[in-house]
């Protein structure tokens, strides 16, 4: 054979040799089947074609959706993934296993044994696992302020406690975390919580170390309704603490006052009248808190007096609340937390700001009265009164206009004069009976007299 018959033959086995490994190599990149190295976090995809690998996704995806999911923090209770609204991404998975299976070295495939491990794509129906999550809600709580109250003639300091949520968007991921490690015959992962700190912490409460001032008023123990009511708006008051600068809503504290929340029926003034309502003897805290805060020297924001004087505070010095949006608020103005302490005796109330005392420091209270308006009379027949004569049913009350004045002295000598308040109270009708029964006659009663004799002799004769 010639030589270049020869290398003719050569390049032509050469040729048809690289053709056929071509097309082996293309048959294996293509859809040969993938070794057992490569692994879909905890599952072998050993065997599956390509062409094959969605279809097996799709089958994996029903299976996880029906693994069962514990919760650390209740561990009896049994979920399942799919009820977390947490789903195997099948064409994302997909895309994921052959692009990683495409960076592997054609050499490494054909003369080694390639280990690969991917990890799966997941969908996240963030309103179902937000669904399922509050199923766990008792897990959170809300913080709770440190308090002060004044027991024995001391500050008692109750301490704050941190609250705690649930964190969505950490609880997914924790979730997604422990799915690395399927299959497992139970995913479990724990909630993320996140810490709430309170508003009033222990240290801040420390700072209050006594009394700054106090207020006492008396009210009846026999009108038990009114009695209860004022105990249970004193309660809620007692031990609340402001930081420098906070303010205090007598309503968002106390809150509404129906049956529901242990409110009673009791005497209360509507539009200048004594009716009963429900939560009557409420303003009796108010205003008893209205003089403490005055004398404690607190910022007075929001305050309106009674349409008429109440009796438990001097004129000027009450302060009413409803529930339909007439409020009292004070404000902090010291540079250190302050706190309301309430005691409640058989048939009196005192409230205490708490604070640091200030040595040589001394507030008074003072009252102007402007003119006064004669109150109005009224009259009303009386049926059952003779005519001419009168009988007073109310005394009635003139009408007032009163400005309260705040006065500090430091060692006796004046720092500060204030204008608090001023306070219009309507004057209260003078109501007279007046009679209208009319006179019998003395002609009329005679004859009246002498015919009621005969009729009488007649009965007794037998006529």
């Amino acid at each position: 054979m010639s030589r270049r018959r020869l290398r003719a033959t050569l390049l032509c086995a050469s040729g048809l040799l690289g053709l056929g490994t071509g097309a082996w190599l293309r048959a294996i990149n293509d859809d040969a089947p993938l070794p057992s190295g490569v692994q879909l976090a905890g599952y072998s995809l050993g065997g599956v074609r390509p062409s094959q690998l969605h279809r097996h996704l799709e089958t994996l995806q029903a299976i996880l959706a029906e693994q069962p999911v514990i919760v650390v923090q209740a561990p009896h209770y049994q979920t399942h993934l799919n009820e977390w609204g947490i789903a195997l991404d099948a064409a994302g998975t997909h895309r994921a296993v052959l692009d990683a299976w495409a960076r592997v070295p054609p050499w490494k495939r054909l003369f080694g044994k390639p280990r690969l491990r991917v990890q799966p794509q997941w969908t996240v129906a963030l309103e179902r696992f937000q669904t399922q999550l509050a199923r766990y809600r008792w897990l959170a709580r809300a913080p709770c302020n440190a308090r002060a109250r004044w027991v024995h003639g001391g500050v008692q300091i109750v301490p704050s406690r941190e609250g705690r949520t649930l964190d969505c968007d950490a609880s997914v991921e924790a979730l997604l975390h422990a799915l690395r490690h399927v299959p497992v015959p139970q995913i479990t992962f724990a909630l993320a919580l996140t810490s709430t700190p309170p508003r009033v912490s222990t240290e801040h409460a420390h700072a209050i170390t006594g009394v700054i001032s106090h207020y006492t008023t008396r009210f009846p123990a026999y009108q038990r309704s009114r009695s209860h009511n004022i105990r249970l708006a004193a309660n809620a008051l007692d031990g609340h603490i402001l930081l420098p600068g906070e303010r205090l809503s007598y309503n968002e504290v106390v809150g509404k006052r129906t049956r529901q929340q242990g409110f009673r029926l009791a005497p209360a003034i509507i539009r200048g009248e004594k009716r009963d309502a429900i939560g009557g003897g409420i303003c009796q805290v108010s205003s008893t808190l209205f003089n403490a805060a005055l004398l404690g020297e607190l910022k007075i924001v929001r305050r309106a007096n009674h349409s008429i004087p109440v009796a438990y505070v001097p004129l000027g010095r009450d302060a009413t609340v409803t529930d339909t949006g007439i409020d009292f608020v004070v404000e902090n103005p010291h540079p250190y937390p302050i706190a309301i302490a309430t005691e409640v005796g058989r048939s009196s109330l005192t409230i205490y700001i708490l604070g640091q005392m200030r040595t040589g420091r001394t507030v008074v209270l003072k009252t102007e009265r402007g003119c006064r308006q004669a109150p109005p009379v009224r009259r009303v027949p009386d049926p059952s009164l003779p005519l001419g004569k009168e009988r007073v049913l109310r005394k009635g009350a003139a009408g007032e206009c009163v400005v309260l004045w705040r006065e500090v002295y430091a060692n006796g000598s004046l720092v500060k004069r204030e204008r608090v308040a001023t306070s219009v109270y309507r004057a209260q009708p003078r109501v007279i009976a007046v009679g209208v029964k009319p006179a019998v006659p003395p002609s009329a009663s005679a004859t009246c007299a002498t015919n009621t004799a005969d009729q009488s002799r007649a009965h007794s004769t037998g006529e």
